[in-house]
């Protein structure tokens, strides 16, 4: 039996169930059925399923992997760090600066640090993906980004 896999499916079970709980609390849309919670509850439940999914077979004695020890030295923590860093900053930038204008570089920074080195896709992949989202959530969900500095043409 794997303790640190027992640990994290409970946290995850944890995460999952005070999701659930603060759903409740939402408000219901009356027009289209699908309220706010909606989305948030699917990715809850998922959680939910997957980690007792991990605390199940780490008690069945099924998880075969091996834990290593984290070095800040290994190239593949430094990513992870770095991923977090740049996250926080994303969402410390996102009201202020707007949904637009943040998530552009963003996506253009995980496009480089996953490996992609096709300088056409930076042009168009980034925007698409951005612009794609933003009219998702503004036009179908009828669901506000932050404008920020484009706030005067948006």
């Amino acid at each position: 039996m794997k303790h640190v896999d027992v640990i994290s499916g409970v946290i995850g079970v944890l995460i999952g169930a005070y999701v659930l709980i603060q759903c409740q609390s939402f408000p219901p849309d009356v027009v289209m059925k699908i309220g706010p919670a909606f989305f948030p509850e699917i990715l809850a439940w998922g959680l939910v399923a997957f980690s007792a999914l991990l605390v199940l077979q780490a008690l069945l004695g099924k998880v075969s992997g091996t834990f290593e020890r984290l070095s800040l030295r290994q190239k593949g923590t430094q990513r992870i760090l770095l991923s977090v860093g740049v996250m926080i900053v994303y969402c410390a930038v996102l009201k202020p600066v707007g949904f637009i204008l943040a998530t552009i570089p963003f996506i253009i920074f995980f496009m480089f640090l996953l490996g992609n080195r096709n300088k056409f896709q930076y042009l168009w992949v980034p925007m698409a993906i951005t612009i794609g989202v933003y009219l998702v959530f503004e036009k179908v969900l009828v669901l506000s980004l932050p404008n920020g500095l484009l706030d005067f043409i948006l």
